[in-house]
């Protein structure tokens, strides 16, 4: 599909606002050429034959035309409005939900104000095509073939003159066309890259002051700049090209009706209202055949914009699963599992992982750093399908079942959750309808309630961007709340209480037994203390499960858990 084609998709959803843009858009190229023809009676009629009396009614459709001009003119880019507003909501929604439809890889190597990028410059862009733009070019059409006819039936020979410099403009526009795209593209792609690195400079001010690497910094912004700049002077040089050569078309073709036509009054074979109205239309036409073909470059150009955001809203999506989860989850099983990052590599963060989890269990996930452990919890939110051997949910393959009935039973925290700029009881309900005292309840079981009584807006306190007036424990502890407000029937901890101390980990754990009872919870640990009472505990070491078994069963012998156990201890007493 081309990119017009893509456009006009979009178009047929807004198609009768659409045509009454047009309808203005006609009716105002009607009003303009209306305006002109009346100067051929004024000239003819009233002053050379010397009907005076008819002077009045045509000052009168005159002043009419006049009246219908300014009121289409104020019409029409009111209706661009609409449709750009129309434009950007529909796009902005596609846009997102195509976002979240994209394979979680996709951005494993992507930097994500390079998407927001796209979303706050390209899709403005491309509604400004659909809301002015496209209905601007069909006008020019449209004025095109009326005063085409018209000058015609004027004098044909002035509009085959005109038409040798119409095909002279279509050659122009064959040739500059895909310079202009090109050069576009890569001047977008560059300011693209400047605006990426001003947002995450912005982002990074803090580290970048504390490491006194302002200098650094700079030179860094002047080489994206630099770059940004030599693709738009190169653009604005072929843009330049193109009017340096496509003037001279314009005033040459007047300059043919003024030698012709005058030759013609001359003879007797043209009226000088005829004449006057011609040379009018004429420069009327190669001003709207100039137009067209700024506005194709123009399109040209912003084509690179529509290739970007077709680049998101056309790439392959997750494809989702055509099997029901009717019943609660009663065992997760990993059978001969392997997993790489990179689909051609050789490294393989887990291999040949095989075990099941049965329902209503506590299990932990522990081991050496790097070992897979979070990359089991990846696998299991579907951010990615393992490469080899299968993950089967009460034996049915997890990529097979429908992604929201699997999601339901799940609930995740992160060792570093993402906070919106927002309210900590909006960041705890995450646009889900819950009872204060269930909010509350939750927040209790995991030692936050009390921080937030605490302060002067309590829970209606903002907590900044990504929760930054909180600190890394209160923020794991938020979204421990937001986990298990649902109590969800599996609760995948990822290193999810990282920044707490040892004290208050163990008195959410206990919280968290007696909430959770006969509910699966999974935690990949850091701090082999706080598990010591799972059911079963799987140590993990390169990608592989060395061993598992219950804490007592683990401690007995030479066992790897046994030594990352005394190593911790170590730790804590050399503390």
């Amino acid at each position: 599909m081309n990119n017009m084609k893509w456009l006009f998709h979009y178009i047929k959803k807004i198609k009768w606002l659409f045509l009454l843009s047009l309808t203005l858009l006609g009716l105002e190229s009607i009003s303009i050429i209306a305006n002109t023809a009346l100067q051929k009676y004024i000239i003819d009629d009233v002053f050379i034959n010397g009907n005076y009396n008819r002077l009045v009614p045509i000052l009168l459709l005159f002043a009419l035309s006049f009246v219908a001009y300014a009121l289409l003119f104020t019409a029409a880019p009111h209706t661009f409005h609409r449709i750009q507003a129309k434009m950007i909501s529909q796009l902005t929604s596609d846009f997102m939900s195509y976002m979240q439809r994209i394979p979680i890889k996709t951005f494993h190597n992507e930097r994500a104000t390079k998407y927001v990028h796209y979303l706050s410059n390209d899709v403005m862009q491309v509604a400004a095509i659909i809301g002015g733009h496209i209905p601007r070019l069909i006008q020019l059409f449209m004025t095109i073939l009326l005063l085409t006819v018209i000058i015609y039936q004027s004098s044909p020979i002035i509009l085959g003159s005109i038409l040798v410099f119409s095909i002279l403009y279509f050659f122009m526009g064959r040739f500059f066309s895909p310079l202009i795209r090109k050069a576009g593209q890569e001047a977008q792609n560059r300011r693209t890259d400047l605006l990426i690195h001003i947002e995450e400079g912005i982002s990074s001010t803090r580290e970048v002051i504390a490491y006194n690497r302002i200098d650094w910094e700079t030179s860094i912004y002047n080489r994206y700049f630099k770059r940004y700049f030599n693709a738009a002077m190169n653009q604005a040089k072929i843009n330049n090209k193109q009017l340096l050569v496509s003037e001279p078309l314009k005033w040459g073709a007047s300059l043919i009706v003024l030698g012709y036509g005058g030759f013609q009054v001359i003879q007797g074979s043209l009226s000088i209202g005829t004449f006057v109205i011609v040379f009018q239309f004429t420069g009327q036409l190669m001003d709207a055949l100039h137009r067209l073909f700024t506005f194709s470059m123009e399109l040209a150009n912003l084509y690179a914009n529509v290739d970007r955001v077709r680049s998101v809203m056309e790439a392959p999506t997750e494809k989702d699963g055509n099997l029901p989860l009717s019943n609660n989850v009663e065992s997760i099983t990993f059978q001969d599992v392997s997993f790489s990052y990179e689909e051609d590599s050789f490294k393989k963060v887990l291999e040949g992982l095989s075990f099941t989890i049965t329902a209503g269990k506590k299990i932990a996930f522990v081991g050496t750093s790097g070992g897979g452990k979070s990359t089991i919890a990846k696998l299991l939110l579907r951010f990615y399908q393992p490469t080899q051997g299968a993950i089967l949910i009460n034996k049915l393959p997890l990529h097979d079942l429908y992604y929201q009935h699997w999601v339901k039973q799940l609930g995740f925290v992160s060792q570093e959750p993402y906070l919106f700029p927002d309210t900590i009881k909006n960041n705890i309900l995450f646009g889900r309808d819950f009872s204060d005292e269930k909010l509350f309840a939750a927040c209790k079981s995991a030692h936050i309630h009390d921080y937030i009584e605490s302060l002067p807006e309590k829970y209606d306190t903002e907590v900044g961007e990504r929760g930054i007036t909180l600190s890394g424990g209160q923020r794991q502890r938020i979204a421990l709340a937001r986990a298990i407000l649902s109590n969800p029937e599996i609760l995948l901890l990822d290193e999810a209480t990282s920044a707490l101390d040892l004290e208050t980990e163990r008195q959410i754990q206990s919280s968290f037994d007696e909430i959770r009872c006969n509910k699966t919870t999974i935690i990949i640990a850091h701090r082999l203390s706080t598990i010591q009472n799972a059911d079963v505990i799987y140590v993990m070491d390169k990608g592989c499960i060395k061993e598992h078994g219950t804490h007592h069963e683990l401690m007995q012998g030479e066992t790897l858990y046994k030594k990352l156990v005394h190593a911790e201890r170590s730790l804590d007493v050399g503390a």
